[in-house]
Order: C-alpha cells, then sequence, then structure tokens
C-alpha cells in the first residue's frame, strides 16, 4: 500500500471511530513517509497518532506523540504544523483537567497562529483558551478570550454580532469598555 492510501486508511478508521486501527494505520503511513524522506507527512501521522490516542483517553501516549510531532515541526521549520501541534497538547492537558498548562500551550499558539496571519486558527485558539478560562471560573477572561476569537474573524453572522455586543457589556459596566 502506497503512503497515501495508508494515511487515509488511518483516516477512514478515525472517522468511523476505530481510533486503535487508526493509530495503526497511521504508524504505518508515518513509516512509509519517513522512508520516502518526507519528514513532513511523518509528523503530521504523529499529530494523528496523537490525536486517536487524546480519544481513546491515553494521556501518556497522546503526549508523546504530539511532542514528537511538534519538535519535528520546528525541525523542518514547519511554524503553522508546529503551533496547531502546541494547540492540541493544550487540547489534552485541558482534556486531562491540567487547565494551567492548557492556558499556557493556547497562549503559545495564538501567538504563533498570529505572527503567521492564521486568523481561522488563532480564532479557534482563542475559543479553546476562553473554555479554559471557564473550567477555571476566570469570567472576564473568558469572555475577553472569547472576544479576541471573534476578532479574528473576517465577518461576523448576525449571531457572532450579538454576542459580541453582549460580551462587551459586562467591560461597559465596569468602564473598561
Amino acid at each position: 500500500m502506497d503512503n497515501q492510501a495508508l494515511r487515509d486508511k488511518g483516516e477512514a478508521h478515525f472517522r468511523a471511530g476505530a481510533y486503535a486501527e487508526a493509530i495503526d494505520a497511521f504508524d504505518e503511513a508515518r513509516t512509509a513517509f519517513q522512508e520516502a524522506g518526507d519528514g513532513v507527512s511523518a509528523a503530521e501521522m504523529l499529530n494523528n497518532q496523537g490525536v486517536a490516542h487524546r480519544m481513546l483517553r491515553q494521556w501518556h501516549q497522546a503526549e508523546t506523540a504530539f511532542r514528537e510531532a511538534r519538535d519535528s515541526f520546528a525541525r523542518l521549520g514547519d511554524r503553522s504544523r508546529q503551533a496547531q501541534t502546541t494547540a492540541n497538547l493544550g487540547m489534552l492537558a485541558d482534556h486531562r483537567g491540567q487547565t494551567q498548562q492548557a492556558v499556557a500551550r493556547f497562549q503559545e499558539a495564538i501567538a504563533a497562529f498570529r505572527s503567521q496571519r492564521d486568523h481561522a486558527r488563532e480564532s479557534d485558539t482563542w475559543r479553546a483558551l476562553s473554555k479554559a478560562f471557564l473550567k477555571q471560573r476566570r469570567w472576564l477572561d473568558a469572555l475577553t478570550a472569547y472576544n479576541s476569537a471573534l476578532d479574528c474573524l473576517p465577518r461576523l453572522s448576525p449571531g457572532q454580532r450579538l454576542l459580541r455586543w453582549l460580551f462587551g457589556l459586562p467591560l461597559r459596566l465596569l468602564g473598561g469598555g
């Protein structure tokens, strides 16, 4: 089976919720991509394995895969995927109840996405940060983070415009907006 077919097999297993089978397929694909000299695709397969491990609540294996993927992307100079993998580490920490660590990883990813002008991923990560702040009962920080997520979007839907207005109320009431 060729590299792309192995990747497709892993993605099909993942979509079907067969995470253990996805991990195995992604591992085969990773090896094939490494042998073909495609380090970026090999690191993507590690990242995919991390997501599948997270879905199975295999925290240690997920963290190991994410860290290896992030380090590979850094070595290869792929800052976008490095930032995405950092955000995945934040999601993992959040799932594990390690909200302080999650906040730090999300903030690191946000800064990277902002420097790359990747507004969509920056917005997604601001929303994840907002949820982490909610878990910490940091209400105003959560509102501010969600508002920052909206700031990243080029156009807001009517519902998003309403949220922006509602989120501004506490700040205006406190004299900050």
